[in-house]
């Protein structure tokens, strides 16, 4: 009997020092890779400028062209061309919308599906699944809009240059938007 309490004291004290080893291993992990997840976080933050003034560029050549389009004059070519765009949008839109109703849908039909935690581990874990669900929706959602977006901006950067031609404000130039339609 003495030799057990002796011997259990020690295991105990192994343990604790093993798991304290391991404690201060995964804390220098994080030390270590900390000034790089702070460089990569700074990086990102300086994309932003860059990726928003090439927006900028991008719309505001748009807005020249089309200036330039409608100073020459438009042909019902012209127009229907245009409207076919338009729909085009409208239908990529109306998918959008679909897509997020649908999964808003499968999120509501899961919510009232679940069944009654016993635990409290459970109840959190089926709670936070839920907010995990609601955040991937807003992460698609707002992600296809963007792409939308972006789509259309350079899809219409590519008419305007077809109808324009020599005229257009991106023909024999290099910016942003020639680089992506002649590519």
């Amino acid at each position: 009997m003495n030799e057990m309490t002796l011997t259990q004291p020690a295991f105990a004290d192994e343990a604790a020092a093993s798991r304290a080893t391991a404690v201060v291993s995964a804390a220098t992990a994080v030390q270590k890779t900390a000034p790089a997840a702070r460089a990569a976080a700074v990086q990102d933050t300086l994309k932003m400028p860059v990726l928003l003034s090439g927006w900028a560029a991008r719309s505001a050549t748009n807005g020249i062209d089309t200036a330039r389009l409608f100073a020459f004059g438009m042909d019902m070519q012209t127009w229907s061309e245009l409207a076919q765009m338009q729909q085009a949008i409208v239908e990529r839109l109306t998918l959008q919308q679909q897509s997020w109703l649908q999964g808003w849908a499968a999120w509501t039909r899961e919510r009232a599906e679940i069944r009654g935690a016993n635990t409290m581990t459970k109840l959190v874990e089926q709670e936070f699944n839920l907010i995990a669900q609601i955040g991937q929706l807003l992460i698609d959602q707002t992600t296809n809009l963007v792409a939308l977006q972006e789509n259309i901006e350079v899809s219409y950067a590519y008419w305007l240059n077809q109808k324009l031609g020599a005229l257009s404000s991106t023909a024999g130039v290099q910016t942003p938007v020639a680089a992506v339609v002649r590519a």
